[in-house]
């Protein structure tokens, strides 16, 4: 899970997924075009998590999954 400021205008407002590929023992490749939004962004049934702080980033991730215009 991660957030950044584009969650005030361009992406769903609480969080994204972005799942880790590659991973080794040492890395873990993060193609940042491969964020998604959670099943909470298509309906209000389901319950959306929030990222830990340490995952709310200060810049702009433009890639990945956009806000739904109807977004609650």
């Amino acid at each position: 899970m991660l957030r950044d400021p584009t969650s005030k205008d361009s992406t769903y407002p609480a969080s994204r997924f972005l799942y880790g590929e590659d991973v080794t023992d040492k890395t873990i490749v993060l193609d940042f075009n491969k964020a998604i939004n959670p099943p909470c962004a298509f309906t209000e049934h389901a319950v959306c998590p929030l990222p830990p702080p340490e995952n709310v980033l200060p810049f702009r991730i433009e890639a990945g999954e956009k806000r739904l215009k109807d977004s609650h």
